[in-house]
């Protein structure tokens, strides 16, 4: 009997030099990691708390819309790796309990609070699954603060199956299947002179089902910094656009992207500098175009009268530099410029323009008096503006839209 319970009263106490290898490689897998007695589990718990205060506008902003609003951001962190005989095993969790006053560019004013699951997946043997940032981002607002950020640049939260090759001198590449839902930007329909755009709004919403976004990257991590190439087809919406033409496509756009993070420790200790492009056709929401308004987004593709599509295309580009002033101050500078084309002579008669180009530059300043307490001023700048603009019952209203983004941000991290 006593043989028996020994084990489980034994695995009840505090770490013994039985448990030593374990206590010690969980100080490997870095800062904060704690060994769970009686197992092969490291675990990490952390969180963060941001408060947040936004004004914003833009041309032609709707009088019922808020131009300044709060957010609050709760966030837990859960970090647990598992030693095996085929690898570690990590299943990381970060899920958002969110309060505020109004959503982004004040559509909709409110006062609730939203349940988050930011972050859940699992890595095990080279396979990811889960949902987590797509494979395909490189940038992805890297150093831009705030819960509501309005960069040009794609930082996509989506259901990810995928497996990672690490490979000799910290080269990785990348093969996944992701969900397509956040991918679908949709297809609007092309209508004669003087007719009305009868649109379906499931397809306009990107609610058709349809095969999952393939992505494969390829890229290199190390001391001088880290770069990615990464590629993704796509399948554009298969629902009917219009009840007038009620047809349907099984045509598929691609995206490319190109990144790169230079470390700049000339400069300053901890400086960094991101360039990335990236060019689509028939997938535009790689671009990661920001319109505020909401007016004109770019689709996937117009839809002539006879059923066949004009696939959008369009490409974008980004820089960022992060500069330390010293120990407790901090900067980042970024700034983007990307478009869309519309190629069909009817489209551009029916949504008065050739194109959209969308312009975003912003900077912020950094206090963090302590480590885990950081306090952020940013602004931010977009123009989204028609090329040849014609007025009229589609497209934008007026021939660009000029925003403007403030935040002042506290954030505290445990």
């Amino acid at each position: 009997m006593l043989a028996a319970t020994a084990p489980d009263a034994q695995a009840a106490q505090p770490p013994g030099p039985a448990s030593a290898p374990y206590v010690k490689a969980c100080k490997a897998e870095g800062p904060g990691f704690a060994y769970i007695p009686g197992s092969d589990t490291c675990l990490r718990l952390g969180g963060y708390l941001w408060a947040e205060t936004y004004a914003n506008s833009y041309t032609d902003y709707p009088a019922a819309n808020a131009r300044s609003y709060w957010v609050s951001t709760f966030g837990l962190v859960t970090d647990a790796r598992t030693r095996t005989e085929y690898g570690t095993l990590r299943s990381y969790t970060d899920l958002r309990i969110i309060w505020r006053t109004a959503d982004p560019w004040g559509e909709g004013v409110r006062d609730g609070v939203d349940f988050d699951p930011y972050d859940m997946h699992i890595e095990f043997a080279g396979f990811t699954f889960g949902y987590l940032q797509s494979f395909f981002d490189f940038y992805a607002n890297a150093n831009v603060m705030g819960t509501d950020p309005a960069t040009i640049g794609d930082q996509t939260q989506l259901p990810v199956l995928g497996y990672s090759w690490h490979l000799r001198d910290g080269f990785l590449a990348q093969l996944s299947l992701e969900g397509s839902a956040n991918r679908d930007n949709g297809i609007l329909p092309v209508v004669e002179c003087g007719a009305a755009v009868v649109a379906d709004d499931e397809a306009e919403a990107g609610g058709a089902a349809g095969w999952p976004e393939i992505v494969a990257t390829f890229g290199q991590s190390g001391d001088w910094g880290n770069f990615q190439f990464s590629g993704a087809l796509h399948q554009i919406a298969q629902s009917p656009v219009s009840e007038r033409i009620g047809a349907s496509t099984n045509e598929w756009g691609y995206a490319l992207q190109a990144g790169v993070m230079v470390n700049l420790p000339a400069l300053g200790p901890g400086d960094t500098l991101y360039l990335q492009a990236a060019y689509a056709l028939g997938a535009t929401s790689y671009l990661g175009l920001i319109d505020p308004s909401g007016r004109f987004s770019a689709p996937d593709a117009f839809q002539r009268l006879d059923g066949s599509l004009s696939k959008v295309e369009g490409w974008s580009a980004v820089g960022q530099f992060l500069h330390n002033w010293n120990d407790e101050w901090n900067s980042a500078f970024f700034a983007g410029y990307g478009r869309f084309d519309i190629a069909d002579p009817l489209a551009r008669l029916t949504y008065g323009a050739s194109g959209i180009g969308n312009w975003n530059l912003g900077a912020n300043l950094s206090w963090t008096p302590v480590g885990p307490f950081t306090v952020t001023l940013q602004y931010q700048y977009n123009l989204y503006e028609a090329d040849g603009f014609r007025p009229g019952t589609q497209g934008l209203p007026l021939a660009s839209q000029a925003a403007n983004d403030f935040l002042l941000m506290f954030a505290a991290t445990f």
